[in-house]
């Protein structure tokens, strides 16, 4: 586990509404460089959406996000936040990588074509490189045999490990997995988290909102419990699932255990 003491992610106050329901009201969390942080709770209780505010895939409406000391998707001026032009945006999430439920993948590149994507066009690495570091991250997440493979090509497990792999190619700081286990297969579910445990080893700083229990037990260095857009209860993920201090994490825990 995680022996890191700076503060990665720092999030302050943070409330989101979207109309008039109020989807986040005041989270506040830290997570360390090289710490993987885990999220859980039931579906609708803000975990995806707070996850989506740390890249500013959605604004805030209050508080502050930062990441290795930025503030992301916004400056702030005379204590107001004044939001980002989409360039500044665009490169604050350069050294952010996500990885969603659904892959996203371009049906009409190959793997490898799909990973070397963002690093040719976003951040003008020559071809050739990129295909060099496409092809070790292939390997990394055990698909090198699949480089030439296209999305409709590979079971659903393979193209999320390439969604990792995509991600990884940007070398980013952070990485923000939401629920990519969810949409696969029961059999196919291993060889992800597989990947994800050796991100962790590597010393990878991870946000991971998840219903896997086991990964949160076995891999997370904090665990969260969110329910109706607020922190219920966080703490060493053994302690807290093995002995829950407030009632709604016990009842969540007594149903999924």
């Amino acid at each position: 586990m995680s022996a890191a003491t700076t503060d990665l992610v720092r999030i302050e106050g943070v409330h989101k509404y979207f109309g008039d329901h109020h989807v986040l009201s005041g989270i506040d969390m830290t997570v360390k460089e090289g710490e993987v942080a885990v999220l859980i709770g039931p579906s609708g209780s803000g975990k995806s959406t707070l996850l989506r505010c740390i890249n500013h895939l959605e604004s805030i409406s209050a508080g502050r996000i930062r990441v290795n000391g930025e503030l992301i998707g916004y400056r702030e001026k005379d204590g107001r936040l004044h939001e980002l032009h989409l360039k500044d945006v665009a490169r604050q999430r350069r050294n952010i990588g996500m990885v969603f439920q659904r892959f996203n993948l371009f049906g009409h590149k190959t793997a490898l074509e799909n990973i070397i994507e963002a690093p040719v066009q976003v951040r003008g690495l020559e071809k050739v490189p990129a295909k060099r570091r496409a092809q070790e991250l292939l390997d990394r997440v055990g698909l090198a045999h699949r480089a030439s493979y296209y999305p409709a090509q590979l079971s659903g497990g393979q193209q999320q490990r390439v969604a990792i792999a995509r991600a990884l190619a940007m070398d980013p700081e952070l990485m923000l997995f939401d629920e990519p286990t969810s949409a696969l297969d029961p059999e196919l579910v291993g060889d992800v988290l597989d990947v994800m445990k050796d991100l962790a080893k590597s010393g990878m700083t991870m946000i991971v909102v998840t219903h896997e229990i086991g990964f949160a037990r076995e891999v997370g260095d904090t665990l969260t419990f969110m329910d109706g857009g607020i922190v219920v209860e966080s703490g060493n993920p053994r302690e807290l699932i093995a002995n829950p201090q407030q009632e709604r994490t016990k009842s969540f825990f007594s149903k999924v255990l």
